[in-house]
């Protein structure tokens, strides 16, 4: 990739001591200088604005590393950098006891984000440390999404979203160690590689060392299941299970529920094991993950009342749904109402676009507006039939079977005119 010649014009070249690397497949580099007798690190990282964050690690894996993430500020134009320590595989958290000063190079230019600066006294923290003495320091980088919603902010300890690209590298603290400071990092982009290149350390998936494309699959799982069950799935449900006209077919509403059902298990899955990649879902307490589990229940509830509704007419001659029967028809809209409020919920957890939470209510109202429509069709078509039976009932005589007759024993014609229905008289003479 062309690095821009404004990003070597932001500092004089200054021969010093620095180890650094250049992800030519990213466009990103990083580097650090080590000042001796102190704990200080400096450091520098530049990326493209395509990702909405740029970060650098101390150590081989997230669990009990230093990183320090870079993203824009609220005006666009400046960075920030937070120190975060990583606990295991969820995005790394702010830590206040680790400070940062940055240099008046660390901005937003052009298509590319330039964060440069000082972590003070960061060579050691909980978990771990910076040797100082090796030629093989682990390290690692990764860079955020660019298809969410860029962060631009202030705040250090905002959340970010889960990578998009990512690798392990070795650099030289030895290298590293010597004057030369912040000002001598902005100089690199013009100097060979000192670091190792990105390491072979994720098997055949890396032959480079470098993973791009790592999204969050788990979550676009959940999401897809979701949406299918609560925009294709539910509303033909719905429909199955509340029209009058459609009772006489218990198959298909029997089927359509189980696949209903088994696209809830799977969505209810996917989400948890979602949730335990981020620290904010990990308590299960969010209003999208609360409701979500009340719409499972809500389910498992309904299931038992198909069930008994269907036993109950099996063993019935009346046929009648009763209140059962009414109770599952509005649990069954109760609760595709439930699936669209939490769609729109984890939709705004998992920070979606503007755009696409517009969409799916947009689609998601059509929809519902949509089933409202026809229920309402065979409502007004079953009630029209239902009128006709009892009029064409109450002009004849129902025998105890049940079955319409009209009296043939009772029939006097004169002439030609049409036969009278008269009562039926058995102790007439």
């Amino acid at each position: 990739m062309v690095r821009p010649l404004a990003l070597a014009l932001l500092a004089p070249a200054v021969a010093a001591s620095v180890s650094n690397i250049h992800i030519s497949q990213l466009g990103t580099t990083i580097a650090i200088n080590l000042p001796p007798n102190n704990n200080d690190i400096n450091f520098y990282m530049t990326a493209p604005t395509y990702y909405s964050w740029v970060a650098m690690g101390f150590g081989s894996q997230m669990a009990n590393s230093l990183m320090l993430i870079a993203y824009p500020a609220s005006d666009g134009k400046h960075v920030t950098v937070s120190p975060r320590l990583g606990t295991g595989d969820t995005e790394p958290q702010f830590d206040s006891n680790y400070h940062v000063r940055l240099n008046g190079n660390s901005t937003v230019y052009g298509s590319y984000i330039v964060a440069s600066g000082t972590c003070v006294n960061c060579r050691s923290w909980a978990g771990g440390y910076l040797n100082s003495n090796t030629n093989s320091q682990p390290m690692m980088y990764a860079l955020g999404p660019s298809t969410s919603s860029h962060i631009a902010s202030n705040d250090q300890g905002v959340t970010i979203q889960k990578h998009t690209a990512y690798g392990r590298f070795l650099l030289s603290t030895i290298q590293a160690t010597g004057y030369g400071g912040t000002g001598a990092l902005t100089s690199i982009d013009n100097q060979v590689n000192t670091g190792t290149q990105p390491v072979n350390t994720y098997g055949a998936n890396s032959p480079n060392g470098v993973i791009v494309g790592d999204s969050d699959s788990l979550g676009l799982a959940h999401g897809i299941t979701m949406a299918v069950a609560a925009l294709v799935l539910a509303p033909i449900d719905v429909i199955l299970g509340g029209g009058r006209l459609l009772s006489s077919f218990p198959l298909i509403h029997a089927v359509c529920s189980l696949l209903y059902l088994l696209l809830l298990i799977a969505g209810l899955g996917t989400g948890i094991k979602a949730s335990a990649e981020y620290v904010a879902t990990q308590q299960f307490a969010t209003a999208h993950q609360v409701l979500g589990f009340i719409t499972f229940f809500v389910a498992l509830l309904l299931l038992g009342l198909g069930i008994a509704l269907h036993v109950g007419r099996a063993l019935s001659s009346s046929g009648e749904r009763g209140v059962v029967g009414l109770a599952h028809k509005w649990g069954i809209r109760f609760l595709w109402l439930l699936m669209l409020i939490d769609g729109g919920l984890g939709l705004q957890l998992a920070e979606a676009s503007i755009g696409l939470i517009i969409g799916y209510i947009v689609f998601a109202g059509a929809t519902f507006l949509a089933v409202v429509f026809v229920l309402a069709c065979l409502w007004c078509i079953g009630s029209r039939r239902s009128r006709s039976r009892d009029g064409v009932r109450s002009a004849g005589i129902v025998d105890g079977g049940g079955v319409f007759r009209k009296s043939v024993n009772s029939r006097k014609t004169s002439g030609d005119s049409e036969p009278v229905i008269i009562p039926d008289n058995r102790h007439a003479r």
